[in-house]
Protein backbone atom coordinates (compact mmCIF):
# COMPACT_ATOMS: atom_id res chain seq x y z
CA UNK A 1 0.00 0.00 0.00
CA UNK A 2 1.30 3.37 -0.41
CA UNK A 3 2.31 6.22 1.63
CA UNK A 4 0.26 9.07 2.32
CA UNK A 5 2.45 12.28 0.81
CA UNK A 6 2.07 16.02 0.19
CA UNK A 7 0.17 15.10 -2.86
CA UNK A 8 -1.05 11.62 -1.77
CA UNK A 9 -3.29 11.17 1.23
CA UNK A 10 -4.63 7.78 2.44
CA UNK A 11 -8.49 7.84 2.91
CA UNK A 12 -10.14 5.80 5.39
CA UNK A 13 -10.83 1.67 5.86
CA UNK A 14 -14.57 2.65 5.05
CA UNK A 15 -15.69 -1.39 5.02
CA UNK A 16 -14.89 -2.87 8.41
CA UNK A 17 -17.64 -4.26 11.19
CA UNK A 18 -20.43 -4.57 9.57
CA UNK A 19 -19.80 -2.92 6.28
CA UNK A 20 -17.67 -5.74 5.68
CA UNK A 21 -20.58 -7.86 4.67
CA UNK A 22 -20.57 -8.46 1.08
CA UNK A 23 -23.34 -6.81 -0.70
CA UNK A 24 -26.87 -8.19 -1.49
CA UNK A 25 -28.39 -7.07 -5.29
CA UNK A 26 -31.71 -7.32 -5.54
CA UNK A 27 -32.31 -10.09 -8.37
CA UNK A 28 -34.46 -7.39 -10.21
CA UNK A 29 -31.85 -4.63 -10.20
CA UNK A 30 -31.09 -4.69 -13.88
CA UNK A 31 -34.67 -4.44 -15.73
CA UNK A 32 -36.27 -2.16 -13.03
CA UNK A 33 -33.41 0.49 -13.14
CA UNK A 34 -33.22 0.26 -17.24
CA UNK A 35 -36.75 1.30 -16.71
CA UNK A 36 -36.77 3.91 -14.22
CA UNK A 37 -34.24 5.49 -16.40
CA UNK A 38 -35.85 5.07 -19.53
CA UNK A 39 -38.90 6.96 -17.60
CA UNK A 40 -36.77 9.26 -15.81
CA UNK A 41 -35.17 10.13 -19.52
CA UNK A 42 -38.58 10.95 -20.89
CA UNK A 43 -40.46 12.86 -17.98
CA UNK A 44 -37.22 15.27 -17.69
CA UNK A 45 -36.59 15.77 -21.38
CA UNK A 46 -32.53 14.40 -20.85
CA UNK A 47 -30.47 14.25 -23.58
CA UNK A 48 -27.91 11.71 -24.39
CA UNK A 49 -25.09 13.48 -22.13
CA UNK A 50 -27.38 13.44 -19.23
CA UNK A 51 -29.14 9.90 -19.97
CA UNK A 52 -25.08 8.76 -20.22
CA UNK A 53 -24.39 10.31 -16.49
CA UNK A 54 -27.77 9.01 -15.11
CA UNK A 55 -26.48 5.73 -16.19
CA UNK A 56 -22.70 6.14 -15.02
CA UNK A 57 -24.25 7.29 -11.67
CA UNK A 58 -25.80 4.07 -11.19
CA UNK A 59 -28.48 5.37 -8.51
CA UNK A 60 -30.25 2.35 -9.14
CA UNK A 61 -27.60 0.27 -7.27
CA UNK A 62 -27.52 2.34 -4.32
CA UNK A 63 -31.53 1.14 -4.16
CA UNK A 64 -31.48 -2.54 -5.16
CA UNK A 65 -28.57 -2.86 -2.63
CA UNK A 66 -30.09 -1.19 0.24
CA UNK A 67 -33.61 -3.15 -0.39
CA UNK A 68 -32.37 -6.23 -1.94
CA UNK A 69 -35.32 -8.09 -1.08
CA UNK A 70 -37.74 -5.62 -2.40
CA UNK A 71 -40.36 -6.52 -4.96
CA UNK A 72 -39.78 -4.85 -8.57
CA UNK A 73 -42.71 -2.28 -7.64
CA UNK A 74 -41.49 -1.17 -4.27
CA UNK A 75 -38.00 -1.07 -5.79
CA UNK A 76 -38.75 1.09 -8.75
CA UNK A 77 -39.95 3.70 -6.49
CA UNK A 78 -37.18 3.72 -4.48
CA UNK A 79 -34.97 4.05 -7.99
CA UNK A 80 -37.19 6.67 -8.87
CA UNK A 81 -36.49 8.18 -6.12
CA UNK A 82 -33.12 8.31 -6.05
CA UNK A 83 -33.05 9.06 -9.92
CA UNK A 84 -34.76 12.36 -8.58
CA UNK A 85 -32.72 13.34 -5.07
CA UNK A 86 -29.38 13.04 -6.44
CA UNK A 87 -30.59 15.58 -9.98
CA UNK A 88 -32.43 17.81 -6.92
CA UNK A 89 -29.07 17.83 -5.54
CA UNK A 90 -27.09 18.25 -8.74
CA UNK A 91 -28.92 21.60 -9.30
CA UNK A 92 -27.64 22.85 -5.69
CA UNK A 93 -23.87 21.97 -5.91
CA UNK A 94 -23.07 22.09 -9.71
CA UNK A 95 -24.95 24.31 -11.31
CA UNK A 96 -26.30 27.98 -11.45
CA UNK A 97 -28.06 27.80 -8.29
CA UNK A 98 -24.88 27.23 -6.28
CA UNK A 99 -24.14 30.59 -7.23
CA UNK A 100 -27.18 32.23 -5.78
CA UNK A 101 -28.26 31.70 -2.26
CA UNK A 102 -31.60 33.21 -2.41
CA UNK A 103 -32.84 31.17 -5.87
CA UNK A 104 -31.42 27.93 -3.72
CA UNK A 105 -33.78 28.67 -1.31
CA UNK A 106 -36.58 29.43 -3.19
CA UNK A 107 -36.09 26.48 -5.68
CA UNK A 108 -36.37 24.21 -2.40
CA UNK A 109 -38.80 25.82 -0.71
CA UNK A 110 -41.01 25.71 -4.23
CA UNK A 111 -40.26 21.94 -4.09
CA UNK A 112 -41.62 21.89 -0.31
CA UNK A 113 -44.99 23.46 -1.55
CA UNK A 114 -45.18 21.19 -4.58
CA UNK A 115 -45.04 18.52 -2.09
CA UNK A 116 -47.55 19.63 0.25
CA UNK A 117 -49.59 20.11 -2.25
CA UNK A 118 -49.70 23.63 -2.28
CA UNK A 119 -49.20 26.36 -4.88
CA UNK A 120 -45.81 25.37 -6.66
CA UNK A 121 -43.08 27.79 -6.84
CA UNK A 122 -42.90 28.36 -10.83
CA UNK A 123 -39.16 27.79 -11.41
CA UNK A 124 -37.07 28.34 -14.83
CA UNK A 125 -39.56 26.05 -17.15
CA UNK A 126 -36.45 23.85 -17.89
CA UNK A 127 -36.15 22.52 -14.30
CA UNK A 128 -39.87 22.29 -13.55
CA UNK A 129 -39.81 18.60 -14.79
CA UNK A 130 -37.89 17.43 -12.21
CA UNK A 131 -40.59 18.34 -10.29
CA UNK A 132 -43.02 16.60 -11.59
CA UNK A 133 -40.63 13.12 -10.99
CA UNK A 134 -40.90 14.49 -6.97
CA UNK A 135 -44.38 14.85 -7.15
CA UNK A 136 -45.35 11.34 -8.94
CA UNK A 137 -42.70 9.36 -6.16
CA UNK A 138 -44.70 11.99 -3.66
CA UNK A 139 -47.76 10.55 -4.02
CA UNK A 140 -46.38 6.81 -3.22
CA UNK A 141 -44.12 7.95 -0.17
CA UNK A 142 -43.28 11.00 2.34
CA UNK A 143 -40.15 12.78 2.38
CA UNK A 144 -40.10 15.43 5.75
CA UNK A 145 -36.43 15.40 5.62
CA UNK A 146 -36.24 18.18 2.88
CA UNK A 147 -37.89 20.50 4.91
CA UNK A 148 -34.54 20.93 7.04
CA UNK A 149 -33.08 22.14 3.88
CA UNK A 150 -33.20 25.86 4.24
CA UNK A 151 -31.48 25.77 7.85
CA UNK A 152 -28.48 23.92 6.70
CA UNK A 153 -27.69 26.57 4.27
CA UNK A 154 -26.15 29.07 6.28
CA UNK A 155 -24.04 26.64 8.59
CA UNK A 156 -20.83 27.59 9.73
CA UNK A 157 -18.06 26.21 11.16
CA UNK A 158 -18.17 26.78 15.50
CA UNK A 159 -15.88 27.81 18.17
CA UNK A 160 -14.69 24.80 19.02
CA UNK A 161 -14.11 21.47 17.18
CA UNK A 162 -16.52 19.50 19.28
CA UNK A 163 -18.80 22.13 18.63
CA UNK A 164 -18.46 22.37 15.43
CA UNK A 165 -19.05 18.59 14.62
CA UNK A 166 -21.98 18.15 17.35
CA UNK A 167 -23.75 20.81 15.13
CA UNK A 168 -23.13 19.59 11.93
CA UNK A 169 -23.95 16.18 12.98
CA UNK A 170 -27.19 17.44 14.40
CA UNK A 171 -28.59 19.31 11.27
CA UNK A 172 -26.83 16.86 8.72
CA UNK A 173 -28.80 13.98 10.30
CA UNK A 174 -31.95 15.75 9.11
CA UNK A 175 -30.79 16.48 5.39
CA UNK A 176 -29.24 13.49 5.10
CA UNK A 177 -31.43 11.47 2.68
CA UNK A 178 -30.36 8.10 4.75
CA UNK A 179 -33.02 8.98 7.24
CA UNK A 180 -35.70 9.29 4.39
CA UNK A 181 -34.54 5.69 2.77
CA UNK A 182 -35.00 3.33 6.44
CA UNK A 183 -38.53 4.56 5.82
CA UNK A 184 -38.36 3.06 2.63
CA UNK A 185 -37.53 -0.10 4.19
CA UNK A 186 -40.62 -0.34 6.28
CA UNK A 187 -42.17 0.27 2.89
CA UNK A 188 -40.73 -2.12 0.39
CA UNK A 189 -41.12 -5.02 3.13
CA UNK A 190 -44.21 -3.97 4.80
CA UNK A 191 -43.75 -4.16 7.88
CA UNK A 192 -45.85 -3.71 10.76
CA UNK A 193 -43.63 -2.48 13.84
CA UNK A 194 -46.27 -0.16 16.33
CA UNK A 195 -45.48 3.99 16.15
CA UNK A 196 -44.09 3.75 20.01
CA UNK A 197 -42.10 1.04 18.94
CA UNK A 198 -40.37 3.52 16.43
CA UNK A 199 -40.19 5.94 19.13
CA UNK A 200 -38.45 3.47 21.40
CA UNK A 201 -34.89 5.70 22.62
CA UNK A 202 -32.87 2.57 21.39
CA UNK A 203 -34.37 2.25 18.02
CA UNK A 204 -33.94 5.96 17.84
CA UNK A 205 -30.11 5.56 18.49
CA UNK A 206 -29.28 3.15 16.40
CA UNK A 207 -31.07 5.36 13.48
CA UNK A 208 -29.12 8.10 14.75
CA UNK A 209 -25.66 5.80 14.52
CA UNK A 210 -26.72 4.13 11.00
CA UNK A 211 -26.70 7.79 9.65
CA UNK A 212 -23.68 8.69 11.37
CA UNK A 213 -21.48 6.08 10.07
CA UNK A 214 -22.74 7.20 6.19
CA UNK A 215 -22.62 10.68 7.51
CA UNK A 216 -18.70 9.78 7.72
CA UNK A 217 -18.40 7.89 4.81
CA UNK A 218 -19.69 9.64 2.17
CA UNK A 219 -17.81 12.76 3.35
CA UNK A 220 -14.65 10.81 2.89
CA UNK A 221 -15.23 9.88 -0.61
CA UNK A 222 -16.71 13.41 -1.37
CA UNK A 223 -14.29 15.59 0.30
CA UNK A 224 -11.88 15.81 -2.42
CA UNK A 225 -14.70 16.89 -5.06
CA UNK A 226 -16.06 19.65 -3.08
CA UNK A 227 -12.41 20.84 -1.65
CA UNK A 228 -12.30 23.49 -4.23
CA UNK A 229 -15.76 24.45 -3.37
CA UNK A 230 -14.61 25.47 0.13
CA UNK A 231 -17.84 23.84 1.23
CA UNK A 232 -18.18 23.73 5.07
CA UNK A 233 -21.18 20.66 4.33
CA UNK A 234 -18.10 18.01 4.84
CA UNK A 235 -16.60 16.08 8.10
CA UNK A 236 -13.48 16.77 6.93
CA UNK A 237 -13.32 20.23 5.67
CA UNK A 238 -14.75 21.25 9.38
CA UNK A 239 -11.52 19.42 10.25
CA UNK A 240 -9.02 21.11 8.29
CA UNK A 241 -11.01 24.36 9.63
CA UNK A 242 -10.12 23.65 13.12
CA UNK A 243 -6.10 22.95 12.48
CA UNK A 244 -6.02 19.46 10.80
CA UNK A 245 -4.00 18.63 7.71
CA UNK A 246 -5.92 16.82 5.41
CA UNK A 247 -4.51 13.05 5.91
CA UNK A 248 -5.14 13.99 9.71
CA UNK A 249 -8.93 15.01 9.14
CA UNK A 250 -9.24 11.49 7.12
CA UNK A 251 -7.35 9.73 10.33
CA UNK A 252 -9.87 11.82 12.49
CA UNK A 253 -12.54 10.86 10.80
CA UNK A 254 -11.57 7.33 10.51
CA UNK A 255 -11.23 6.97 14.13
CA UNK A 256 -14.90 8.98 14.94
CA UNK A 257 -16.80 6.32 12.50
CA UNK A 258 -14.90 3.06 14.24
CA UNK A 259 -16.36 5.22 17.51
CA UNK A 260 -20.08 4.92 15.91
CA UNK A 261 -19.22 0.72 15.08
CA UNK A 262 -19.05 0.45 19.09
CA UNK A 263 -22.13 2.59 19.59
CA UNK A 264 -23.34 0.72 17.28
CA UNK A 265 -23.54 -2.84 19.05
CA UNK A 266 -23.46 -1.24 22.62
CA UNK A 267 -26.89 -0.19 21.38
CA UNK A 268 -27.80 -3.53 20.35
CA UNK A 269 -26.99 -4.70 23.51
CA UNK A 270 -29.28 -2.46 24.98
CA UNK A 271 -32.17 -3.27 22.44
CA UNK A 272 -35.49 -4.39 24.46
CA UNK A 273 -37.06 -7.83 23.72
CA UNK A 274 -40.66 -7.50 22.77
CA UNK A 275 -41.66 -10.64 21.69
CA UNK A 276 -41.46 -13.02 18.95
CA UNK A 277 -44.36 -10.85 16.15
CA UNK A 278 -42.98 -7.75 17.15
CA UNK A 279 -38.73 -8.80 17.50
CA UNK A 280 -38.96 -9.93 13.97
CA UNK A 281 -40.25 -6.96 12.47
CA UNK A 282 -37.72 -4.97 14.48
CA UNK A 283 -34.69 -7.54 13.52
CA UNK A 284 -35.49 -7.00 9.94
CA UNK A 285 -35.66 -3.35 10.39
CA UNK A 286 -32.32 -3.18 11.90
CA UNK A 287 -31.17 -5.20 9.23
CA UNK A 288 -32.23 -2.62 6.96
CA UNK A 289 -30.55 -0.25 8.45
CA UNK A 290 -27.10 -1.88 8.07
CA UNK A 291 -28.19 -2.81 4.14
CA UNK A 292 -28.92 0.94 3.75
CA UNK A 293 -25.48 1.72 5.09
CA UNK A 294 -23.42 -1.22 3.23
CA UNK A 295 -25.14 -0.17 0.11
CA UNK A 296 -24.10 3.53 0.13
CA UNK A 297 -20.22 2.48 0.80
CA UNK A 298 -20.19 -0.17 -2.47
CA UNK A 299 -22.04 2.10 -4.50
CA UNK A 300 -19.77 4.80 -3.79
CA UNK A 301 -17.02 2.84 -5.19
CA UNK A 302 -18.96 2.15 -8.07
CA UNK A 303 -20.28 4.87 -9.23
CA UNK A 304 -18.21 7.01 -11.21
CA UNK A 305 -19.46 10.03 -9.18
CA UNK A 306 -16.99 10.24 -6.91
CA UNK A 307 -13.80 8.66 -8.18
CA UNK A 308 -14.73 8.12 -12.08
CA UNK A 309 -12.70 5.68 -13.95
CA UNK A 310 -10.21 5.47 -10.85
CA UNK A 311 -12.93 4.26 -8.74
CA UNK A 312 -11.26 0.40 -8.98
CA UNK A 313 -7.95 1.62 -7.64
CA UNK A 314 -8.87 3.72 -5.11
CA UNK A 315 -10.91 1.33 -3.57
CA UNK A 316 -8.10 -1.30 -3.53
CA UNK A 317 -5.52 0.96 -2.30
CA UNK A 318 -7.24 4.35 -1.14
CA UNK A 319 -5.07 6.34 -2.49
CA UNK A 320 -5.76 9.58 -3.72
CA UNK A 321 -3.61 12.11 -5.36
CA UNK A 322 -5.07 15.26 -4.01
CA UNK A 323 -4.18 17.18 -7.04
CA UNK A 324 -5.65 15.08 -10.28
CA UNK A 325 -8.46 12.88 -9.04
CA UNK A 326 -11.46 12.21 -11.34
CA UNK A 327 -14.96 12.69 -10.80
CA UNK A 328 -17.95 12.41 -12.92
CA UNK A 329 -19.73 15.91 -13.07
CA UNK A 330 -23.95 16.50 -12.09
CA UNK A 331 -26.44 16.59 -14.44
CA UNK A 332 -27.67 20.14 -15.16
CA UNK A 333 -31.37 20.28 -16.23
CA UNK A 334 -31.51 23.91 -16.89
CA UNK A 335 -30.08 27.07 -18.97
CA UNK A 336 -31.47 29.18 -16.23
CA UNK A 337 -32.54 32.67 -16.84
CA UNK A 338 -31.15 32.25 -20.38
CA UNK A 339 -27.83 31.74 -19.98
CA UNK A 340 -25.25 29.26 -20.58
CA UNK A 341 -24.91 26.00 -18.14
CA UNK A 342 -22.07 26.34 -15.80
CA UNK A 343 -19.78 23.74 -16.90
CA UNK A 344 -18.82 21.59 -13.69
CA UNK A 345 -14.85 21.25 -12.84
CA UNK A 346 -14.29 17.10 -12.24
CA UNK A 347 -10.87 17.90 -10.87
CA UNK A 348 -8.86 16.01 -14.08
CA UNK A 349 -10.64 18.18 -16.95
CA UNK A 350 -10.59 21.38 -14.88
CA UNK A 351 -13.34 22.81 -17.54
CA UNK A 352 -14.80 25.63 -15.76
CA UNK A 353 -17.18 28.17 -17.36
CA UNK A 354 -17.86 31.50 -15.95
CA UNK A 355 -21.42 31.89 -14.55
CA UNK A 356 -23.46 34.68 -16.59
CA UNK A 357 -24.89 36.16 -13.16
CA UNK A 358 -24.27 37.86 -10.51
CA UNK A 359 -22.68 35.13 -7.81
CA UNK A 360 -24.90 36.08 -4.27
CA UNK A 361 -23.15 33.59 -2.81
CA UNK A 362 -20.24 30.56 -3.20
CA UNK A 363 -20.72 26.98 -3.32
CA UNK A 364 -20.14 26.99 0.46
CA UNK A 365 -23.09 28.49 1.25
CA UNK A 366 -25.71 25.90 -0.87
CA UNK A 367 -23.91 23.22 -1.98
CA UNK A 368 -24.79 19.65 0.27
CA UNK A 369 -27.92 20.85 1.11
CA UNK A 370 -29.31 17.37 0.79
CA UNK A 371 -27.36 14.05 0.50
CA UNK A 372 -23.35 15.31 0.09
CA UNK A 373 -23.09 13.90 -3.51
Amino acid sequence: MGEATPTNVRIPDLFESFMSRPPKVNPQYEAVKDAALVWASEVCGYDEGEAKKMRQGDFGYFAAVALPDASPVKLRTVIDWFNWLFVFDDQLDDGPLSFQKEEACRYIDGTLALLDDTIPYQFNKSIQPIQKVIQDVWRRVRGEYLEALRSSIDFVPLATLDETVAGYLDYRIHTFAMLALFSFVEYSYELEIPEQIFKHPSIVHLEKIGIEIQIFVNDCVSYHREKDQNCPHNVIHLLRHHGFTEQGAYDKAHNMLRERYKEWYIAMAGLPVWGEKIDKEVQRYIQGIQDVAIANVNWSFRTERYFGKNRHQVRETRMLNTGKVDWLPGVILSETYGHEKAKATNGVDREVAEPGFASLGTMAQIAEVIIVV
